[in-house]
């Protein structure tokens, strides 16, 4: 699944309305009930099944149990029971979305599921996938890889589904129509970017020796929380050359590898991965995988690497990739920085980071009331200046100049030419972007000028995704064939 090993941070941007939209399918699933295809399982192992497919009893229990804690309320029996309900009408709603997309041919492939495991925020160590923690998760919730990977597939698939249907919000019936329309409309805007390197003002010795009086808990529980920042694990970097199983064929995998292995020494390794590797994401870097600490790749290929010695080829290695040669090009040992060493270097930080927070607040306070013209005169200190993004597609996920970031998009398409500037900063990361509205146009071909604010009303309208979802799900649930285990609600 993790495509030649190496870590992934893609973070995928879900179309601006997708998330509003699978929470509309759902609540509309919940309230119009089932169809009068709906019929009753008698007890058994599955909560329900939806045209022969099945709904587990753990994903049901565990979806209730995620309800329950979400409404922390006390529930007697009627309202227990209504709960149920509701989870089962959810997962039903799910199955039947999935199925559609599979109709449709819409699907999310390996890499993709990929890219979302190693986006998750709470597999990440120092600002890396870890998959140590992953792991952890799994143990914790009882899945193994497999069983995980194909519950965020399905998720994914959902997400690309409720995207799709929000695209045709404009008109049901004019769905192509309007998918062209929200391809080829356009935004101009520009933006101030704020970051704290931006302060580049050190405190003299004096006033680091002040801090350190004044705020030494602050220092000492800065120290603690960042551990990590003033030690370094264990790393070694090295290059592999990998080849796949084709069709589950590890044997002709191991073939091929051995027989690039009867040629590969450490000095032609480099070309020997250029020219036969299959792991297209360090292929053309030679193999180079770059430093790595443990817990980041799969354990067969990490247990190689930090026990080879440097310059040393190693034995094909099997993984659930295919077969691996691999090369130890480098190793760093562990290191740890004392308090003592440290202090300044954070008293530094904290002393720059408590001057960047207050020109945020101050800038936050002076945009949302309006004093646009106060701005500017601040930030021309730090040497910014407004940056222009240029024409760019509302459905494309990388903003010019700004990269992944829903929330920027969103409150771009919130400015127009009466209300140009933004009434609040968007934080993407450790950055944070004033925006500016600068035009807007449908056809980028013909530069056909267009109300901007009355198309995306019509985009964004809940009334109109209410109205058009409700149509689409009925139509769904009159043609399914869902049977119900009425032993599940108590």
């Amino acid at each position: 699944m993790f495509e030649g090993i190496t870590k992934r941070r893609k973070n995928p941007v879900v179309n601006f309305f997708g998330w509003a939209m699978l929470a509309i399918v759902c609540v509309i699933f919940v309230f119009i009930g089932f169809s009068p295809n709906s019929n009753f399982l008698g007890g058994g192992g599955a909560a329900a099944e939806v045209n022969g497919d099945a709904i587990s009893l753990r994903d049901f229990k565990e979806l209730v149990e995620r309800l329950e804690n979400q409404q922390k309320t006390p529930r007697d029996r009627d309202a227990s029971r209504e709960l149920q309900k509701n989870a089962l009408n959810i997962l039903v709603s799910r199955t039947l979305i999935v199925q559609k997309a599979q109709e449709l041919n819409i699907f999310v492939s390996d890499n993709e599921v990929a890219d979302a495991i190693m986006s998750i925020e709470p597999f990440f160590e120092d600002g890396q996938f870890s998959r140590l923690r992953y792991k952890s998760y799994l143990q914790q919730t009882r899945m193994t890889e497999s069983q995980f990977e194909d519950k965020l597939r399905r998720d994914l698939i959902i997400q690309k589904m409720s995207s799709l249907i929000g695209y045709a919000a404009n008109d049901i019936n004019l769905m192509d129509d309007f998918d062209k329309k929200v391809d080829q409309a356009q935004l101009n805007v520009s933006y101030l970017m704020l970051q704290p390197e931006m302060i580049r003002k050190s405190p003299t010795k004096e006033e680091i020796d002040k801090f350190l009086t004044e705020k030494s808990k602050e220092v000492d529980n800065y120290f603690k929380a960042h551990s990590n920042e003033f030690s370094q694990q264990e790393q070694v970097r090295a290059r592999h050359i990998l080849i796949k199983a084709k069709d589950g064929n590890m044997d002709e995998a191991l073939k091929k590898v051995k027989e690039v292995a009867s040629e590969a020494t450490a000095a032609n390794f480099s070309e020997l991965a250029k020219k036969y590797s299959e792991d297209p994401g360090s292929k053309t870097k030679g193999g180079d995988l770059g430093f790595f600490p443990r817990g980041r790749m799969v354990d067969e290929f990490e247990d190689v690497a930090f026990s080879g010695n440097v310059g040393e080829i190693s034995a094909p290695v099997k993984t659930q990739f295919g077969y691996h040669l691999i090369l130890v090009d480098e190793k760093k040992e562990a290191t740890k920085t004392s308090f003592e060493e440290a202090k300044e270097t954070i008293a530094r930080k904290l002393w720059q980071k408590e001057i960047y927070d207050s020109l945020i607040s101050e800038i936050e306070k002076k945009l949302a009331d309006g004093k646009i013209d106060e701005v500017e005169p601040l930030l021309s200190t730090y040497g910014l200046s407004w940056k222009d993004t240029g024409f760019f597609s509302i459905s494309k996920e990388n903003i010019p100049g700004v990269g992944n970031s829903s929330e920027f998009l969103n409150v771009a398409l919130t400015l127009n030419k009466e209300k140009p500037y933004s009434k609040r900063l968007v934080f993407n990361g450790d950055k944070a972007y004033a925006i500016r509205w600068k035009g807007a146009k449908l056809d980028a071909s013909a530069d056909k000028a267009f109300n901007q604010m009355d198309f995306f009303k019509k985009l964004m309208s809940q009334q109109r995704m209410n109205s058009m979802v409700q149509t689409w799900a009925d139509s769904l649930k009159q043609e399914a064939k869902i049977r119900l285990n009425s032993d599940v609600i108590r």
